[in-house]
């Protein structure tokens, strides 16, 4: 395997992608809300824009895929560039496990 990178904790190798991704102002990406704060604070350091995506509190916090259109809509309608989505699986801090057919469904989102 060539393509293995170890890092000392997931925080750094959370830092490492978002800093190789964000390249201005115009960069965005969007994270989950709830979210763990090392997401809104790196995004920040690095000089990007987040951008939230609602967690479906009454469906025990699944993703709500039509927010995550909107927020890219949206983010594309201020001008930003999004380059990056974050989802976390078991969520943190929620705890939700999502399914393959969901993985999918974002899937083909971020396809598009």
């Amino acid at each position: 395997m060539q393509n293995i990178f170890l890092t000392d904790g997931a925080s750094v190798g959370v830092r490492l992608c978002l800093n190789a991704i964000i390249r201005n102002e115009n960069d965005c990406v969007l994270v989950p809300i709830p979210q763990y704060p090392l997401y809104s604070a790196s995004i920040t350091l690095y000089g990007g824009n987040m951008m939230g995506y609602y967690l479906d509190e009454e469906a025990d916090w699944s993703m709500n895929m039509q927010s995550i259109k909107n927020q890219v809509e949206a983010a594309r309608e201020q001008g930003k560039v999004v380059r990056g989505l974050v989802f976390i699986n078991p969520g943190n801090p929620t705890g939700y496990l999502y399914s393959k057919e969901e993985i999918k469904k974002l899937a083909s989102i971020v396809k598009e």
